[in-house]
């Protein structure tokens, strides 16, 4: 994929040779571990009027919000502007609302009235339903419009928050496809760091101009640089917000970072499986609370006549560099420019950003223990004294489970969310496959609290609104969920729901299944957070399994066997990398590169015209019988994602037993092991099973390589007291 041409890196290697003899201190490569620098001020914080803008500083940092949009044109951190452009800041802004005579700015916290502890500024628009706000990537919006930074003393970083108001008289309206803060920073912020697997240098601005695209604009195949002959993806570096304490970028050469903090979940749609874009290449940092992009956390529509409000944030804008760093050797810098197209990466440079990172984790945990946040005031944000931590235990209870398995709740998520109710029935609503039903995991309207559980179901939701709700729970190795209705929290009075009984779904006994349910593809092949998020998967498919693929019950192992993602079968292997040692295997550098002059960046196809369509793809799962069964046999499919309309078509004992047509998610297109998590159930005749071997096959048609399912778990049930279609067989059983 990623980042500077070979002649580039060794001017670069020496300019960091050059500049470490001067500076002072400097660590070699084998040296201690680099040091975060302190915020080294504790100055009074200021708030000056520019006119056109105000300008917060507290001796660390320095920002500017404009007054007529509440953007963001300026965040100096060291003396250093770190933006790359003047006009930052979120998705929706107000700035139309002076057309109507609605758009104000004022000094929310006065510093000189605190001793210099805190400054807000705030840039309002309110409308009386006359013009809409915002006109960004996500489209404007009727809602009314406050935007809010926030500077302390001795904080290296500010905070902002946005709040939309939509009184009852106003039409219907959304926020907008997309809602989101967003910073684009500027040159030398070249590290990008999301999780473990993805922290990394970051391809250059000059190796994606040269590149081809592939398949959509976001796509491009990279013949510089030192990840050419990879594809660099836009969308490659999506994740679980739930899941992301802080994320950012980091300057190899300047040893600065800048980072997102969610210092709560509550004001991000879509709950702890909500997946969204969180940084890409250019240096983009994004916060996104709703969007489209894998239909969760879609839905926010307000209707006429609907009193409704959200706080979004505040959210943390962090900054810290680094005292100590290391510098590479001039052999790792050799090894990288021999290594191009599969590069090995300095240690040196991975110590330094892995220092950075860690220190906003780490942060990320401060911040979050200090919500809610005192100094909010004047909004619908209730403190402490107003929430509630509301406690409870789950007791799983599942008595059709296989003999042996644990009761134990493993990576237990549970929530409380609005109960389900009617909303748009829009496209991207569709998308959830529950029609107009909005759930939780496709809800952004309403605030949600959710917590991790402990494995033997205990679990403290800490920091609730009043309100009432609904008690969702899942864990891995429980197919479906828990939920319970009805739950009414109080302003400031703790809950303790007690002993909770959870008994999953089961249509009969288990005969066999394929993984486990956990909403991913992560045990699967490839499907790991190392492997998962590379460009290609769906054209490596035919690498690794040019005959497709045969899994048998009891000997197959599926972290092996079973690959994270059925696709069509390409069969035109022009895309492989001749020179690559293991295409089907090695993570950068195995994709042949093209010229823009065969395909110029117009053609937002490219090559993918070539090599992008497959056959259908079959696979069968071989298990045995013991004996002649009558009644039903149910097939219960879990996807962590999908996309196209072809669905997956079912045989067993080479007789066609239906299809399943999971819903469209984006999962494959944007490069994941999930998207939103469903679920489908194909009954059939059980005396189609057979005593001795059986086989099922799971076909998807040919068509487009960006089509077909990405897998959680697969369980075939068998209750002989019903027919495949409810009748019963004998009375009184079931």
């Amino acid at each position: 994929m990623h980042s500077i041409a070979s002649a580039g890196l060794r001017r670069f290697a020496a300019f960091i040779l050059a500049v470490g003899i001067l500076a002072a201190p400097l660590l070699r490569a084998d040296d201690t571990t680099p040091v975060v620098a302190q915020p080294g001020s504790n100055a009074p914080v200021t708030v000056s009027d520019d006119g056109n803008s105000w300008t917060l500083s507290n001796g660390i940092v320095k920002i500017t919000v404009v007054k007529n949009s509440g953007r963001l044109s300026s965040l100096i951190y060291r003396g250093r502007e770190t933006l790359s452009r003047n006009s930052e800041g979120w998705e929706q802004y107000p700035t139309a609302a002076a057309t109507v005579g609605g758009l104000t700015d004022s000094v929310t916290i006065d510093p000189g009235k605190n001793g210099g502890d805190r400054a807000e500024v705030s840039v309002k628009g309110v409308t009386n339903d006359q013009v809409q706000l915002g006109n960004g990537v996500g489209g404007g919006t009727y809602c009314d419009l406050e935007v809010r930074y926030t500077l302390g003393r001795g904080e290296s970083g500010f905070y902002t928050y946005q709040i939309l108001s939509h009184p009852a008289a106003y039409r219907a309206t959304s926020p907008g496809g997309e809602a989101r803060f967003i910073n684009q920073l500027g040159a030398g912020f070249d590290w990008l760091s999301v999780d473990a697997d993805r922290n990394m240098p970051m391809v250059s601005n000059a190796d994606l101009r040269t590149g081809v695209v592939v398949h959509a604009k976001e796509q491009r195949i990279l013949s510089t640089g030192i990840y050419k002959n990879s594809v660099e993806h836009k969308y490659s570096y999506c994740a679980e917000m739930y899941k992301l304490p802080a994320y950012g970028w980091s300057s190899i050469q300047d040893h600065v970072g800048i980072w997102f903090i969610n210092p709560s979940n509550e004001y991000i749609g879509g709950g702890p499986t909500r997946l969204d874009l969180v940084c890409h290449m250019g240096a983009t940092m994004l916060d996104y609370w709703t969007s489209g992009h894998y239909a969760g956390g879609v839905e926010c529509y307000v209707n006429n006549g609907e009193d409704w409000n959200k706080v979004v944030g505040p959210i943390f804008v962090y900054c810290n560099s680094l005292q100590t760093f290391q510098t590479p050797s001039q052999a790792s810098l050799d090894t990288l420019a021999a290594t191009q197209g599969n590069p090995t990466i300095p240690a040196a440079w991975t110590n330094n950003a892995n220092a950075l990172f860690n220190n906003a984790l780490a942060q990320a945990k401060i911040i979050q223990s200090q919500w809610p946040f005192p100094w909010v005031q004047g909004v619908d944000y209730p403190q402490k004294a107003d929430r509630a931590t509301v406690t409870g235990r789950l007791v799983l209870n599942d008595p059709l489970a296989p003999p042996g398995t644990s009761t134990k709740l493993p990576h237990l998520n549970v929530g409380l969310t609005h109960p389900d109710y009617t909303g748009q029935n829009s496209a991207y609503a569709q998308r959830s496959g529950n029609g107009n039903l909005v759930t939780w995991n496709h809800d952004s309207k309403f605030y949600q609290f959710w917590t991790d559980g402990s494995d033997d179901g205990n679990f403290s939701i800490a920091n609730v609104r009043p309100g009432n709700y609904t008690l969702h729970a899942f864990a891995d190795g429980v197919l479906g969920e828990f939920a319970q209705a009805n739950i009414t929290v109080a302003a400031g009075q703790n809950l303790d729901l007690g002993n909770l009984t959870w008994k999953p779904v089961r249509y009969g006994t288990q005969l066999w299944d394929i993984g486990y349910p956990d909403r991913t593809a992560g045990k699967f092949l490839k499907g790991d957070g190392a492997d998962y998020w590379l460009w290609g998967w769906p054209l490596r498919y035919a690498l690794l399994f040019p005959h497709d693929l045969t899994y048998t019950i009891g000997k197959s192992d599926y972290h092996k066997d079973w690959f994270f993602e059925e696709v069509p079968h390409v069969e035109d292997l022009s895309f492989v990398n001749p020179a690559a040692k293991d295409p089907a295997n090695q993570r950068f550098g195995w994709v042949k590169s093209f010229s823009l002059a065969d395909y110029p960046q117009t053609d937002t196809t490219g090559p993918w015209r070539i090599f992008g369509r497959g056959r259908a793809t079959t696979w069968t799962i071989k298990f045995n019988m013991d004996k002649p069964v009558q009644g039903s046999a149910i097939l219960r499919l879990a996807f962590a994602g999908a996309d196209g309309t072809g669905g997956l078509a079912v045989a067993v004992n080479g007789h066609d037993v239906g299809a399943v047509r999971p819903t469209a998610t984006n999962a494959l297109r944007y490069n994941t092991d999930r998207g939103q998590w469903q679920q489908r159930t194909l009954s059939f005749d059980a005396a189609l099973l057979q005593p001795g071997e059986n086989e099922m096959t799971l076909t998807v048609p040919a068509g487009d390589l960006d089509s077909g399912v990405v897998w959680d778990y697969l369980r075939l049930e068998l209750n002989q007291a019903y027919k495949a279609d409810g009748t019963p067989i004998t009375a009184g059983k079931t």
